[in-house]
């Protein structure tokens, strides 16, 4: 079966409104009809070209605005807004006069910007060149890289909205890439990195050892940085197993894998304790999912899941102070989370 590159002009854009200032630069004309007519360009009457203020004289003047200029201004339109009203008559417009190395024109000035760390010009090329072809892999690659730097540049700021998409966007780049063009290493080291930082140990186990498959060079550092991720994943690995037992349901088995890493370096890792409390309160054992929940409070205290099980464990065992004193923290842990 052909694997295909993603079309871009049909995904849902979650980052046009972080993406659209760049956008608002420009101001809209139109050719003339006779000018359309003569050009062989019907398709462009009516249509609003993006210029600058800067460049309105010539674009109505006897030489016109370059095609290279119009050219990238509507890259950084559709770029900015895959959906925007004119970017199919845009896109017609760009094949008419650039062949194929367009793209790459794009990917490569999505790279310059990258580079200087103009996280939001660099994102708007290389989806203009995905827009164009949504499989090249120098624009996959690269906006997945972008996505990446952005979202790592913004550590500590809050806008935990655009990092979610951040993420999600460069993780599903890497992803893509690695089925379309399963040779290229690269990919598999950058989405290795891309699960581990979403707690996906097994996943990012697996592909970092596609990695090293790949991989023809020993001694490139980033071989022996993978092998040395690759040592200390052995036992998160062995926890997600665990895990992924108490969420099959599989109680006994989860617990049996769980329950010696209380007494180990994961101790302080509160989900190790909400994950065994969980298991605890499946089987029945009420005491110990409640030592367990309690646990989870001493190492982050405004864990709402853990005092909403304490709450309902303690009404079961007709506790009623304990179960509206954990009740009432989970609505004031609730509201603040609202405020």
């Amino acid at each position: 079966m052909e694997i295909k590159a993603p079309d871009f002009k049909t995904r849902e854009d979650k980052l046009t409104s972080w993406l659209d200032g760049e956008a608002r630069q420009f101001l809209f004309d139109s050719f003339s009809d006779d000018y359309c007519s003569r050009m062989g360009m019907l398709f462009l009457q009516g249509v609003e070209m993006p210029i600058k203020a800067e460049d309105l004289k010539a674009f109505h003047g006897e030489g016109g605005l370059s095609i290279t200029t119009l050219a990238d201004n509507i890259a950084i339109v559709i770029g900015s807004n895959t959906q925007f009203k004119h970017r199919d008559a845009y896109i017609q417009y760009l094949k008419a006069y650039f062949n194929e190395n367009l793209v790459e024109v794009l990917a490569q000035s999505g790279a310059s910007e990258l580079v200087e760390n103009r996280y939001r010009k660099a994102c708007i090329y290389f989806r203009a060149a995905l827009l164009l072809d949504g499989g090249n892999r120098n624009a996959m690659f690269g906006y997945a890289c972008c996505c990446r730097e952005w979202y790592l540049s913004m550590e500590g700021e809050d806008d935990q909205q655009l990092i979610a998409i951040l993420k999600a966007e460069a993780t599903e780049y890497f992803e893509h890439l690695t089925r379309l063009y399963p040779e290229d290493a690269a990919a598999y080291y950058f989405l290795g990195y891309a699960y581990l930082n979403q707690g996906l140990y097994t996943k990012s186990q697996l592909i970092w050892k596609k990695f090293l498959e790949l991989s023809k060079d020993e001694s490139k550092d980033e071989v022996k940085e993978i092998k040395e991720r690759l040592d200390s994943l052995v036992e998160p690995v062995k926890i997600e197993e665990g895990i992924n037992h108490l969420i099959a349901g599989r109680y006994e088995e989860g617990l049996k894998i769980l329950e010696p890493y209380v007494e180990s370096e994961y101790t302080n890792w509160w989900p190790l304790h909400f994950y065994l409390a969980s298991g605890y309160e499946a089987m029945g054992w009420d005491a110990e999912a409640i030592e367990g929940y309690r646990r989870v409070l001493r190492l982050n205290p405004s864990n709402i899941d853990a005092c909403e099980a304490l709450a309902d464990l303690y009404a079961s065992a007709g506790d009623a102070d304990n179960a509206d004193k954990y009740l009432k923290k989970s609505q004031i842990i609730r509201r603040n989370a609202e405020n």
